[in-house]
């Protein structure tokens, strides 16, 4: 264990080392703390556009947003003039995203000073910001289209959440309506909260109702291990989340290196 301390002090520098301590403390913790909005209020102050309770490397964050959005754009294709939800938006990055396509937009996060965030950095496209969580979710087709972005996994403590989740956003979309989720679903050291395997979560969207019609690896695990917790040159940045992407395009799919999982999925006329 020195020795491993030696090594991770040698190579991050004081501010990024107690950044990895305090991350190390919460995952210790994560079922408690990542599904608590209080975790996220405390952490809004320190929140910027460009790295949305994301990581420290805000070059990594970049390029993950790329890929993220241009996976989400391939699912859910046209959206202009559609009625598309952003669940568990945060400040808003994607709900922006989707409002420049030419969507109005509903959204929502269960952290209120996030929200208070999202609020100010949308301005005056056409989205609508509202604080409850994924768990009050009660509007009844409402939506042409959603999209979740990397809060599932966090606000589902387990099995029984994914399934309550899964079933008012079926509700809340009309039939037909497209859905596209980026999401780090894994079962073990990866997880955040969930600790479920990706097939078990598109088992819990099907039971609900919705068809499968995407699935992707984002994201390679390995790399993201080294180059989010560090403000890395962006040279350096660049060249090794490229090296990642390009393996996990030839890596079988079932090897599941990807960090994140993109998801596609159709609302059904009527759930299974």
């Amino acid at each position: 264990m020195s020795i491993a301390w030696s090594l991770l002090s040698k190579s991050f520098p004081e501010p990024e080392m107690v950044a990895i301590l305090e991350m190390l403390r919460n995952r210790r913790k994560r079922k408690d703390v990542y599904s608590s909005p209080e975790f996220w209020d405390g952490k809004a102050g320190h929140y910027s556009d460009s790295a949305i309770s994301m990581f420290t490397n805000r070059r990594y964050n970049a390029l993950i947003e790329i890929d993220q959005f241009a996976f989400i754009d391939s699912v859910l294709g046209n959206i202009s003039g559609a009625h598309v939800l952003d669940v568990g938006a945060g400040t808003g990055r994607l709900s922006r995203h989707l409002a420049r396509q030419g969507a109005n937009v509903g959204s929502f996060d269960f952290a209120a000073a996030v929200v208070e965030i999202a609020r100010r950095l949308n301005g005056a496209l056409p989205i609508e910001a509202k604080v409850m969580s994924v768990f009050d979710l009660d509007e009844v087709e409402a939506f042409d289209h959603a999209a979740v972005l990397g809060c599932l996994s966090a606000a589902c403590k387990d099995r029984g959440d994914l399934e309550t989740a899964a079933e008012r956003l079926y509700k809340a979309v009309r039939p037909g309506a497209r859905v596209a989720i980026i999401e780090p679903f894994h079962q073990g050291h990866l997880h955040r909260v969930l600790d479920m395997p990706l097939n078990d979560v598109l088992d819990v969207f099907r039971a609900a109702g919705f068809a499968v019609t995407h699935r992707a690896e984002l994201h390679f695990w390995p790399v993201r291990l080294f180059l989010a917790p560090v403000e890395w040159p962006g040279f350096i940045t660049r060249a090794l989340y490229h090296v990642g992407e390009a393996i996990l395009r030839i890596a079988p799919a079932r090897q599941q290196w990807g960090d994140y999982k993109g998801i596609g999925l159709v609302r059904q006329d009527a759930p299974r």
